[in-house]
């Protein structure tokens, strides 16, 4: 049986700096020096929690993650985007379209349906609408469907189709920016949705967007890279924040920020990351304090931390003799 997971009680910056000063305390060893240590640990754990995450959270510099957040990107996608030659999806939404045309008394919205739809492309269509959709002049097939589907009574809360479109891009972004980037789960599809010629486009498109999976994340790596060095008592660098997540990496990012102001008795470390709380989503999540609380948990409980601590204390000590 897989051992439970202790929860992580989310705390803030001056709990964590508390913690820093009483570990410092605690093992002898200059305040910067442990700052410095926990920073670059702190910022790990930042690219770890920030979406995306596999199932049940955390390991957010795995493969899983990478897997998911690949995913997750689709599923938005396809949300808002509706090949024409998907039969399956395709139907049902060219008759929303219709529906809500017919609904309007929309004839020129009719009309762009009316000369963009080949019904022969897309099996399932009634026979009924079919023929309708067929008719030589659009305005007595308008006058057809308005006929059929007030007497099939279907009229209700159709949701709104745009399109065909090519612009993907513009549209995904812009509903992104609503949202914060990501969809809330189970939330209903963007409204309007929109039509595109092919699935095969659509798919390039997903798979042009999912490189940039990772992006977020990146710019915490960024700051991470800005700190300044971190040299053992031995003269070796050590690679406290060290982490494995090459599909983070190819996202160099621009947007993590690192400042640093020392005096002879305290140091103090800020990292920002530009795109990491857009529309508060970090925020609304308690992100940075989860990351704060899970510091301040492992200083607290890592008592071998401290010992390595000591011990090299301890060698420092005696090589100076």
């Amino acid at each position: 049986m897989a051992k439970k997971s202790t929860p992580i009680d989310p705390k803030s910056r001056a709990d964590f700096d508390a913690a820093i000063a009483q570990f410092a305390k605690d093992v002898k060893v200059h305040v910067g020096v442990i700052t410095n240590e926990q920073m670059r640990l702190l910022l790990r754990d930042a690219m770890t929690f920030t979406p995306p995450m596999p199932k049940g959270g955390g390991r957010g510099l795995s493969k899983a993650a990478f897997a998911a957040g690949k995913g997750k990107l689709a599923k938005d996608v396809r949300r808002i985007f509706i090949p024409m030659d998907q039969p399956r999806r395709a139907m049902p939404v060219i008759m929303r379209k219709v529906i809500n045309s017919v609904r309007a008394n929309d004839q020129e919205g009719f009309r762009k349906i009316y000369d963009s739809i080949d019904t022969a492309k897309i099996p399932g269509v009634s026979p009924v609408m079919r023929k309708i959709l067929q008719d030589t002049s659009y305005t007595r097939a308008f006058a057809k469907a308005k006929n059929y589907l007030s007497q099939a009574n279907i009229f209700g809360n159709i949701g709104a189709i745009e399109g065909p479109t090519n612009d993907l891009r513009g549209i995904h972004d812009k509903y992104k920016a609503k949202v914060g980037g990501r969809w809330p789960k189970n939330a209903r599809p963007p409204s309007p949705q929109y039509m595109v010629g092919t699935a095969m486009y659509l798919e390039a498109y997903i798979a042009e967007r999912q490189l940039k999976v990772g992006y977020t994340k990146a710019a915490w790596a960024t700051a991470l890279r800005m700190m300044p060095p971190l040299i053992s008592s031995k003269g070796n660098a050590r690679n406290y924040g060290v982490y494995n997540a090459p599909w983070v990496d190819v996202n160099r990012s621009a947007m993590g920020q690192f400042s640093m102001t020392q005096t002879p008795t305290s140091t103090s470390m800020t990292a920002t990351n530009l795109i990491g709380n857009i529309n508060n989503v970090a925020t609304d999540a308690d992100m940075v304090n989860i990351v704060y609380g899970n510091r301040v948990k492992q200083i607290a409980q890592n008592p071998e931390s401290i010992k390595a601590r000591l011990a090299e204390s301890v060698d420092l000590a005696n090589r100076k003799k």
